[in-house]
């Protein structure tokens, strides 16, 4: 399959609409304008059932299928195999990473990632896929006077094959591979088994399906086995080839099955093809293990951050704290006080949301419910709330009702309330009221209702990353938090917006169990 690279048909598979816009654009901006949208793996197989894909980028964290079932299910249907297939990924997991590789991604790209890594991951792809092309294996070395492997594309040097059974005394296959290779020797699967794992382990295996003391299988099936050994290709070379017995192969663990007498550059190619295609898989894991201790070492520094921060922060709460019981203060010293120490816990509680935030992402996030009374949460945010929306001329109205106690956290919830209230109280025109409703029915009900309007553009993509109505300090992420905390709680939100009614926006959490529910139901 050759292409220009700007012919290439490629589907972008993300749930989150931000990245999905953001890959297409960054796509479009290398000259690759033929891009198709997925939101899950589904939805991609969909696709690939009327549309033609030459490279697959696809999230490895989706609902309903989720990028490695999706490369699962690409790998394993003949017409979808070869195409390359590279998955996104924020995870800092090597289980991940091994299990794609061994499932056969073709590169990995971690968030967040530039452009430029994009791009290059991109175009070694179209080079890979350009090498390893039918239209390559041509026998052009004998008129270039270039070396086979240079001829196709390989540039690896030179590599050790294992030649096991009749093929050790083959001079043919073996002054073939001698050109370019060093080549050993097993007479049988015993030796080979024994020369592998003792000696230095071979680029590649080329052995005949009959041995002497047993059958090529079962020692492909050995190597595969061993967690020392699976990565060694395995091609057998075999002068009868059936369905039956290539199936086999194949399921044994080779990589190729070759048929005598083999043509020396068909055989010279599948050779350097299998060698390069297992250096590049070295090379990608040695990649992902980087990028892992990156990962990791960005999250150590954040922690050490968060750490920094924490102290001065606790002396500040603490030397609140001990002049309020120090007292006695007037009324407005003692208010001074609570706020500065109410504000020193709402600074230290951001401070350590921060890496829970991507572990909401990643589905790492431990969620330890307890009972959190939402009313009481909802009067303090309406206080801390009071002098922004005054300043705006917005009044803010709240209207609770009885035992509105929900199950969750309270730092959840308390970062629920300030990001959705301080949105309502930015988006309300001057003059209105922004209501704020908590209600109990099945589920613990917020409302908090403002007359603006969510524009039409963003409605599709309002709970997304990055999702802002151009404001000059927004971020993108007060929605897109309040998504993941509500979500993270077993909870579900929602909105409603038009410009008859206004905005409003609806978070329904469990109810928790109080005395008063217990004593009830025991009634």
């Amino acid at each position: 399959m050759i292409f220009p690279s700007q012919s290439m048909s490629i589907l972008v598979v993300e749930d989150i609409a931000a990245m999905r816009k953001m890959v297409k654009d960054s796509l479009r901006l290398m000259g690759l304008n033929n891009v198709s949208l997925a939101e899950n793996g589904e939805q991609a197989l969909s696709l690939l059932g009327t549309t033609r894909v030459d490279l697959i980028i696809s999230d490895s964290n989706m609902p309903k299928m989720n990028g490695m079932e999706l490369l699962k299910v690409i790998r394993k249907t003949p017409a979808w195999r070869s195409i390359p297939f590279m998955m996104v990924t924020a995870e800092s997991d090597r289980t991940l990473v091994s299990e794609a590789i061994d499932e056969g991604v073709t590169q990995f790209l971690i968030k967040p990632f530039t452009y430029a890594d994009l791009q290059y991951r991109v175009n070694k792809i179209t080079n890979q896929v350009k090498h390893a092309g039918p239209a390559e294996i041509v026998p052009t070395a004998e008129v270039a006077h270039e070396t086979p492997n240079e001829a196709f594309g390989h540039d690896f040097g030179s590599a050790t094959i294992l030649l096991v059974g009749d093929l050790s005394s083959d001079r043919a296959v073996a002054t073939t591979i001698g050109r370019l290779h060093n080549v050993q020797s097993a007479a049988n699967g015993e030796q080979a088994l024994e020369m592998i794992h003792i000696q230095a382990t071979p680029d590649l295996v080329l052995m005949e399906v009959a041995l002497p003391d047993t059958s090529g299988y079962e020692v492909c099936r050995q190597l595969k086995s061993d967690p020392s050994t699976a990565a060694i290709p395995v091609i057998f070379l075999t002068a009868h080839a059936t369905s039956k017995e290539i199936t086999r192969g194949f399921k044994a663990g080779c990589v190729d099955y070759i048929t005598k007498p083999a043509d020396p550059t068909v055989l010279q190619a599948r050779i350097a093809t299998h060698i390069e295609i297992r250096h590049a898989k070295e090379d990608l894991r040695n990649h992902i293990d980087a990028l892992l201790e990156n990962a990791r070492l960005r999250e150590d520094v954040e922690r050490m951050t968060r750490h920094d921060i924490k102290s001065p922060l606790s002396a500040i709460i603490s030397t609140a704290d001990a002049l309020l019981q120090n007292g006695p203060w007037t009324k407005h010293v003692a208010g001074a006080l609570e706020t500065m120490r109410d504000a020193g816990f709402d600074a230290l509680n951001m401070v350590n949301r921060t890496l829970d935030l991507y572990k909401m992402e990643s589905g790492a996030y431990h969620f330890e419910p307890a009972s959190v009374n939402l009313i009481k949460l909802a009067k303090r945010v309406v206080r801390e709330l009071q002098s922004e929306a005054d300043q705006k001329q917005v009044r803010l109205s709240l209207r609770p009702a009885s035992n509105c106690v929900c199950l969750g956290e309270e730092s959840l919830c308390l970062s629920l309330l300030r990001n959705l209230l301080k949105n309502a109280v930015e988006a309300s025109p001057p003059g209105d009221t922004v209501h704020i409703m908590v209600n109990r029915k099945a589920k613990i009900n917020l409302l908090i209702h403002n007359k603006g309007t969510i524009p039409e553009n963003l409605r599709d993509t309002f709970f997304d990353k990055y999702t802002t109505a151009n404001k000059a300090q927004g971020t993108g992420l007060g929605t897109y938090s309040a998504k993941l905390m509500t979500e993270v709680q077993g909870g579900k939100i929602r909105f409603m917006s038009n410009h008859k009614q206004g905005t409003v926006l609806h978070v329904a959490l469990e109810p928790a169990f109080t005395n008063g529910d217990q004593q009830q139901m025991a009634s």
